[in-house]
């Protein structure tokens, strides 16, 4: 009796080694639904390893405010703010400057070539100029 248990009990673990290699568990039993809660967890372990880990609360019995804590919390608030109007003011200040780009470019456009090599002429002749200077008084001696 004991040697037919024995087998008995082997032959059971071979069926439920077969069926579980044999990938049927798939389409049968019963499958879990992703947690709604799970992303609540971890994002509440998060705050509390960033911000509450590693501070000390021994002295604070009263559960007074922390000024700090209170800081960092309105100076992402506060940054968001000044961003946007930030963001707005450079907008304009980039149509300001597109503006008087275009009205110099439109004020050069016909004679913009002209006075390019005219330009480029007289510097030339100022610096030779000015490294060649008369002497103004050339009959001292």
């Amino acid at each position: 009796k004991k040697g037919e248990k024995k087998e008995k009990k082997k032959k059971g673990k071979k069926k439920g080694g077969k069926k579980g290699e044999g990938g049927g568990d798939d389409e049968e039993g019963f499958k879990m639904a992703p947690s709604t809660f799970i992303p609540g967890m971890e994002e509440a372990s998060q705050t509390y390893e960033d911000i509450w880990k590693f501070r000390d609360e021994n002295e604070n019995f009263q559960q007074k405010y922390d000024a700090e804590l209170i800081k960092e919390l309105k100076r992402g608030e506060v940054e968001s703010e000044i961003r946007i109007q930030v963001d707005d003011l450079m907008r304009q200040e980039l149509k300001n400057l597109k503006a008087a780009l275009q009205k110099d470019a439109g004020k050069k456009g016909g004679k913009g070539s002209a006075k390019k090599k005219g330009g480029k002429k007289k510097d030339k002749k100022g610096g030779k100029k000015g490294k060649k200077e008369k002497d103004l008084t050339p009959d001292r001696t």
